[in-house]
């Protein structure tokens, strides 16, 4: 039925109809199924001939067989006939997408029948995943270093560095040494942002479960686009950080907007809090329990329980480094008064 998804959805795209929430939900199918970018890469880019009604008429047929043997009883005869009337108009947008997608899916065939040469597979796609509680680094095909926090998780393909663009699909936080290469950039997409850049260092921080998205530049220049407001495009310079504030819904627009600000420097270790983990230091800059609770998840991989909502509003601040769990706890303890309880991979807090 995802498939199923992914056509319907890239016909809606064709056709002019799909909604931003409809392109975000095409791209993260895509990523579950790789072996589909391809063809949906060349049949967005194909032109759209212009349906005839007998060409729809016969769409809505072909659409009403092949939803009955999916078992969806469409005829309703049961029903009133009003009903059907509003039903059948529900599935105009629908049919337009679809006679949009069936007119592509022929010229692909076409294009694959008439062209000189054997198109290429799909590319094969890699993946870097770390658990909570680890860190680890990596170097994409195309010569760009990569650090991965906790709990992330990054997709590219595996011959990214023959492409004209080299994209890389990132969940969790990474920071990244671009490989120079001017004539084809490098693309970080997550659901809130595409960073496009063409050699630089950066960081990024996109988890699906915190309250802001951000990207923050340490040397180079980047530009930042918002998923859902493509005609913003924001140029970042050194030492500054782009933040995009919205509800921990992962599937919520943005709620509090966009800022510009300045990376933070940390007067004890002379590193920028942003890009810290990447020398295993844990910072709380200002942060509310509930932030802390999220970081010391990630870092140490267990799950943190907060008893009350008074808890989630304390705020702290400091830098670790090397130290265990129970120690930053206890050191947490020295400005908010509260207590907590291990169990194995658990930590139980309250007041």
């Amino acid at each position: 039925m995802e498939q199923e998804r992914i056509w319907l959805l890239l016909g809606r795209k064709v056709s002019g109809e799909a909604s931003m929430a409809e392109l975000r939900e095409l791209e993260e199918l895509l990523v579950q199924y790789p072996e589909l970018r391809y063809q949906v890469s060349v049949l967005s880019n194909m032109p759209v001939p212009e349906t005839t009604p007998a060409w729809a008429e016969k769409t809505e047929l072909a659409l009403e067989k092949h939803l009955l043997r999916l078992g969806n009883d469409l005829a309703a005869a049961e029903q009133p006939a009003e009903s059907n009337v509003r039903h059948r108009k529900g599935r105009a947008g629908i049919l337009v997408a679809l006679s949009s997608l069936v007119v592509l899916l022929g010229g692909y065939c076409l294009f694959l029948l008439n062209s000189k040469t054997t198109p290429k597979a799909p590319a094969e796609m890699a993946e870097i995943q770390t658990r909570n509680g680890s860190r680890s680094r990596a170097t994409l095909p195309d010569g760009t270093e990569v650090w991965l926090n906790g709990g992330s998780r990054i997709t590219y393909q595996r011959d990214m560095n023959t492409q004209q663009k080299r994209e890389v699909y990132l969940s969790g936080e990474a920071y990244f040494n671009v490989a120079k290469d001017a004539e084809n950039p490098f693309v970080v997409k997550t659901d809130r942002m595409a960073v496009n850049v063409l050699g630089t260092a950066f960081n990024v921080k996109a988890y699906p479960n915190e309250e802001q998205t951000e990207t923050s530049l340490i040397s180079g220049s980047v530009e930042v686009v918002p998923a859902n407001d493509q005609e913003r495009r924001i140029q970042l310079q050194p030492n500054q950080k782009f933040i995009i504030r919205h509800t921990q819904d992962g599937n919520a627009q943005p709620t509090l907007g966009y800022s510009v600000e300045q990376v933070k420097m940390n007067g004890q270790n002379d590193l920028i809090n942003e890009t810290a983990w990447c020398d295993n230091v844990l910072v709380f800059d200002n942060e509310s329990f509930a932030s802390v609770a999220l970081k010391m998840e990630r870092w140490f991989g267990v799950k943190v329980y907060l008893a009350d909502k008074k808890l989630k509003a304390y705020r702290f601040t400091g830098t670790f480094k090397n130290e265990s769990l129970p120690q930053i706890l206890e050191a947490l303890k020295v400005t908010s008064s509260f207590r907590c309880e291990i169990k194995g991979n658990e930590v139980f807090i309250n007041q």
